[in-house]
């Protein structure tokens, strides 16, 4: 991890600034990839990046199958379809995690160690 406590706070806000910058000249390019975003998901999205996050990243730490940051499209999609399953019948919801295997895996109460099924 790289430490900044010896760069000088001047320099600091310049990056920042520039950083930021370069977020928001890449928020017309990252649209484009999703010309059916609504208003609200465009609205959202330019509030994420003018605070200072990139288009690349959500906050919610959310993944994609690769293992990288899912952008913040994507994620806010992912939430809202997942809400979506909640509402069909919120008292069976479960998510679409592999809830059900992790759950069956017993460990030993004393050495923690797994358990044979």
């Amino acid at each position: 991890m790289t430490s900044y406590e010896n760069v000088d706070p001047e320099t600091l806000r310049e990056w920042k600034a520039e950083l930021l910058q370069e977020f928001k000249r890449e928020v017309r390019s990252y649209l484009k990839r999703f010309p059916d975003a609504t208003p609200e998901e465009k609205r959202d999205f330019r509030h994420w990046v003018n605070s200072g996050h990139s288009p690349y990243e959500n906050g919610d730490y959310i993944v994609n199958d690769d293992g990288g940051p899912m952008d913040f499209i994507s994620a806010q999609r992912f939430w809202d379809a997942e809400y979506q399953e909640y509402l069909k019948d919120p008292d069976a919801y479960r998510g679409t995690h592999d809830s059900e295997e992790r759950s069956s895996v017993k460990y030993d109460s004393k050495t923690g160690d797994e358990l044979p099924l």
